[in-house]
C-alpha cells in the first residue's frame, strides 16, 4: 500500500479517535454538572438543617427579630444580629451558587422571595452596617440595597 493511502487512513482513524474523545468529554462534563448540582442543593439542604438548629437554641430572639420586637440592649441585640448574619451568609452563599450555575432556579427564587420581607425588618439596618453585614460581597449587598423600599434610609 502506497504511503500516502496510509497518511489519508491514519488521518482518518486519527479524526475518529478526535471524535469519539470529544463526545466522551462532553458526557462526563455533563455527569459531573449533574453530579455538582446535586451536591450544592444537598449542602442548601444542609445548611437549612443546621440553621434551623441554631434557631432553635436562640428561639426566642429568632422570634422577636422575624416579628419586629425591640430587642434588649446588649446580648440580646447582638445574638438577634448574629443570628441575621447566619442566615444572610447562608443567603450569600446561594446567590453566589445560583450566579455560577450550581444552584438550580427553585432553591434561589425560594429564598430570594423572601429578601423583599427581610429587608424590612428592623434587624436588617442594624445588621447591614455592623461587621458582620459590612463583610458580605458588594454584589450581594448591592442586591440587597435595590431591594429597600424608596423611602427606607439607605444610609447609616
Amino acid at each position: 500500500m502506497p504511503l500516502d493511502q496510509l497518511a489519508n487512513i491514519a488521518d482518518i482513524v486519527g479524526a475518529t479517535l478526535v471524535v469519539v474523545t470529544l463526545i466522551f468529554l462532553a458526557l462526563q462534563i455533563r455527569q459531573n454538572t449533574k453530579a455538582v448540582r446535586a451536591t450544592t442543593i444537598q449542602s442548601a439542604m444542609q445548611s437549612e438543617m443546621e440553621f434551623s438548629a441554631i434557631l432553635m437554641r436562640d428561639a426566642a430572639t429568632w422570634e422577636k427579630v422575624l416579628d419586629s420586637a425591640p430587642l434588649a440592649k446588649g446580648e440580646e441585640t447582638r445574638k438577634g444580629i448574629l443570628l441575621f448574619n447566619v442566615f444572610m451568609i447562608d443567603t450569600e452563599s446561594r446567590f453566589h451558587q445560583f450566579n455560577a450555575g450550581y444552584l438550580d432556579a427553585q432553591a434561589w427564587n425560594g429564598r430570594f422571595g423572601t429578601m423583599t420581607d427581610v429587608v424590612r425588618l428592623p434587624i436588617f439596618k442594624l445588621w447591614r452596617y455592623s461587621l458582620g453585614g459590612l463583610s458580605h460581597s458588594a454584589d450581594f449587598l448591592a442586591l440587597l440595597d435595590r431591594l429597600l423600599p424608596e423611602d427606607h434610609d439607605r444610609h447609616q
